[in-house]
């Protein structure tokens, strides 16, 4: 299996290869599509994090080439969830240019791109998870606009994923395996990511917590106690350290394509210890998972939860 790795800047991608990585995803900002369209279109879903999660288009052709020398292969993040006919246009011209410069594929988020792009760019396709691939019909619907890769749902069911791989042989499928969860559906969260902003699900976890129960007297403060430490857990746990390890080896059973570590805006020290852990994981078949990583807090962080 490959380990599919964000990259936000180039001085790291012989770091991310060395430690075990195989395939690498980034996203780029462009000067003329702020000119044209201003700061609030998003190019991909963090294009308002600037240079914290983006390369400048400028160095996207020597990027691509230092990592095939690295034995990698690259991907670009083309994947906001909507785009005007205007932007459609700017973007044709900009997939052919990342064709010409020998990217290995796109990361694509919507049905407007992948009809533009099987017409106009022989790149293979990956629909992203703001596709929202959560059955074998969504599946069929892209499959007949030429994506060739799924990246599946992070909230998508154990069952359900296992189901959907069974039934779809010949597409290659990504999981995510690490890092960044989020309690909600990418595909049907459109809030603007931002660093100064945040989103939607940044803003409730700044509320406070409350409780709401209907029994007729309060409830005993060890209840208490359990109610917000769960929701401390979940909240702050699934984000920060969002985990799959423990389905390395069914994964590998079922044939999924890559495993995917998310944060293009995180710490590189801490992505490349995830690269090498996971690395050492996928390279040794039936290692015992259960103590891979300290934090794997009641399962709460976990990708794959199941009963």
């Amino acid at each position: 299996m490959n380990i599919m790795v964000p990259l936000a800047s180039a001085r790291n991608i012989e770091r991310f290869c060395q430690a075990g990585a195989s395939e690498l995803y980034f996203g780029f900002e462009h000067p003329e599509w702020n000119r044209y369209f201003g700061g609030f279109a998003e190019l991909n879903r963090m294009s308002s994090f600037g240079s914290q999660a983006n390369l400048p288009y400028a160095e996207v052709a020597e990027t691509i080439k230092r990592i095939h020398e690295a034995k990698a292969a690259a991907f670009v993040t083309l994947n906001s969830p909507a785009y005007s006919e205007r932007q459609l246009a700017f973007l044709k011209v900009i997939a052919q240019e990342l064709e010409d410069m020998g990217a290995d594929g796109l990361i694509v988020g919507s049905i407007e791109m992948c009809a533009l792009l099987q017409k106009y760019c022989s790149l293979p396709l990956t629909a992203s998870t703001m596709c929202a691939v959560y059955n074998t019909e969504i599946l069929s619907f892209y499959r007949s606009l030429g994506i060739k890769r799924m990246i599946l749902p992070r909230d998508l069911r154990w069952d359900d994923l296992c189901a959907i791989v069974t039934a779809c042989p010949g597409i290659e499928f990504e999981c995510f395996i690490l890092r960044n969860g989020c309690r909600f559906s990418d595909a049907n969260c459109l809030s603007f990511h931002s660093r100064k902003f945040g989103a939607v699900c940044c803003y409730i976890k700044k509320l406070p917590a409350q409780y709401h129960s209907s029994a007729q007297t309060d409830l005993e403060p060890e209840t208490k106690r359990e109610i917000y430490g769960n929701h401390f857990l979940y909240d702050r746990a699934f984000h920060a350290s969002a985990c799959g390890l423990c389905q390395v080896d069914a994964f590998r059973e079922m044939g999924i394509c890559s495993l995917k570590i998310v944060g293009r805006a995180d710490n590189t020290d801490e992505v490349v210890q995830d690269i090498a852990l996971l690395r050492r994981l996928i390279d040794s078949e039936g290692t015992c998972r259960n103590l891979v990583r300290n934090e794997c807090l009641y399962g709460l962080n976990c990708y794959y939860p199941q009963p």
